[in-house]
């Protein structure tokens, strides 16, 4: 005789140990893989059933060997994995010939025209994009696979720039089609780069440890810095032996370079399920700015640094187009020198994200590096305007690029590890929209400005450490600002 019905349940029960569905609890979501990341394999297994029955059912899925989950790489366990240098190695390359082409616009621009304002009006151009699609594109880069934004951004950017130096070969001896030009490749350049710059920043704490996210970005920006300053040293250089357009052709090879590069990086990423209809997806991504413009409005710290980091920018940025002409016209220099200054202030960046990346910047410490930072850069500003040695140049220029790379390693980390991941993209590109909103309007004002003084540019910089030293004392006594800025981080 077999047991008694109660045994039989009993005896299902015990072999299984399954607790009932409650009502309460919630329906099974599978998971979705993360972006990059090939779609795992499944393995049956055998689980048993309400009757105490055994049945092959599907299990949860499994990775192929040596392939990462996405929760893994959430927490990386070391700094220099493949994934992160792959990205560090891409954008070290495409920034030599990002200064290449910065030196060849702003060289060739000054001696084809000799218009500071029609200088400042193709930057202007250049940067606007940026200012009306960041929010946009940081919520595209939180709604889709952030690598396969920076892949093609790079892929895309490398494209413009290869057009841009055929066209100049194409149309030799027409200024007016050359500036054109220019205009529509820095247009098409700040679309991409809308999209392109927010995958970026907000894949980089995904790639490394959280303990070591400030020593990431202190390499991300060395990277950048450093290649850039190798690019301006030689960049005057050949532009005065090779002319503009091999220098644009050498930007557009460098970019398909760091593109080939950034294929073989995984960024883990959980992705939001896609809307069903494109009315919907249009509801979702503006509803996914109005959330990224409300985290950082309704934080006053973090939208008082937001906004006197604009009002910095603004000040600033003229300079950047300012200094040609300043050495051109008012020391006698030739154009060789302009790449030594950026130069001297790239290694002076370097050297302030290494000092950023080893030694600790928290709390109360950051509040103090960042002002002593805006105060330095006020007077080194002024002594631009007013020095004509060009080695005090190179010293003032240093010494900006030294608390500029400190600031910049301490505060974009404080900006990624105070907001969810879900949210990075988005707030990383109302922050760069609202900073970056600023130098379209500067950079068009500054040859305005220099035209209108009949070309005084030492004025303007003095004018321009004058009014940094002044955004620096206004935010030194906002309560929400110091406070924001003397978190304590976690772990950082």
């Amino acid at each position: 005789m077999g047991q008694p019905h109660h045994h039989a349940q009993r005896h299902a029960h015990s072999r299984c140990h399954r607790r009932p569905r409650h009502p309460a609890d919630p329906p099974h979501q599978p998971a979705r893989p993360a972006a990059g990341f090939p779609r795992p394999r499944r393995r049956a297994r055998r689980t048993c059933t309400n009757g105490g029955r055994f049945e092959r059912v599907a299990s949860s899925p499994v990775r192929p060997s040596g392939a990462a989950s996405a929760a893994d790489d959430d927490t990386p366990q070391r700094l220099f994995n493949r994934h992160f240098l792959l990205l560090w190695q891409g954008q070290t390359v495409s920034g030599v010939g990002i200064s290449l082409s910065q030196i060849a616009t702003v060289y060739w621009l000054l001696q084809e025209t000799g218009s500071a304002t029609t200088m400042g009006l193709v930057s202007m151009a250049a940067a606007l994009p940026g200012v009306i699609l960041g929010p946009v594109g940081g919520a595209i880069a939180d709604r889709y696979s952030r690598k396969r934004l920076i892949v093609i951004g790079d892929c895309l950017l490398g494209v413009a720039a290869l057009c841009l130096g055929f066209a100049f070969l194409a149309v030799d001896g027409a200024v007016g089609a050359k500036v054109a030009a220019l205009v529509v490749s820095g247009v098409l350049t700040g679309i991409v780069s809308s999209f392109f710059r927010p995958a970026v920043m907000a894949s980089i704490p995904n790639l490394v440890p959280t303990t070591r996210l400030s020593t990431a970005n202190a390499m991300n920006s060395f990277s950048m810095t450093a290649s850039m300053g190798i690019g301006t040293a030689i960049g005057g250089v050949l532009f005065r032996l090779l002319g503009a357009p091999a220098l644009f052709l050498a930007n557009g090879v460098t970019y398909l370079v760091s593109a080939l590069s950034e294929t073989f990086i995984r960024v883990p990423q959980t992705l939001p399920q896609a809307p069903p209809s494109m009315r919907a997806l249009f509801s979702a991504f503006v509803s996914d700015v109005a959330t990224g413009l409300g985290h950082v409005w309704n934080r006053p710290g973090l939208r008082n640094m937001v906004l006197a980091f604009a009002v910095l920018n603004l000040v600033s940025a003229p300079t950047g187009v300012l200094l040609p002409i300043l050495l051109d016209q008012h020391r006698g220099l030739a154009p060789d020198w302009f790449g030594y200054l950026m130069a001297a202030m790239a290694a002076g960046n370097v050297a302030g994200m290494a000092f950023a990346g080893v030694v600790r910047i928290d709390g109360p410490a950051r509040l103090a590096y960042g002002l002593t930072a805006l105060f330095t850069m006020a007077a080194a500003t002024f002594l631009i305007g007013v020095a004509e040695s060009p080695y005090l140049l190179l010293a003032a220029n240093a010494v900006n690029g030294v608390f500029m790379g400190i600031m910049t390693v301490a505060f974009t980390t404080l900006m990624q590890a105070t907001t969810p991941d879900e949210l990075r993209g988005r707030v990383m590109s109302v922050m760069m929209t609202v900073i970056g909103g600023t130098v379209p309007l500067a950079m068009g004002l500054a040859g305005v400005l220099a035209d209108a003084v009949d070309q005084n540019v030492p004025l303007l910089f003095m004018a321009a450490g004058a009014l940094t030293a002044c955004v620096a004392t206004v935010v030194g006594c906002n309560r929400p600002f110091r406070e924001f800025i003397g978190t304590r981080l976690l772990g950082a």
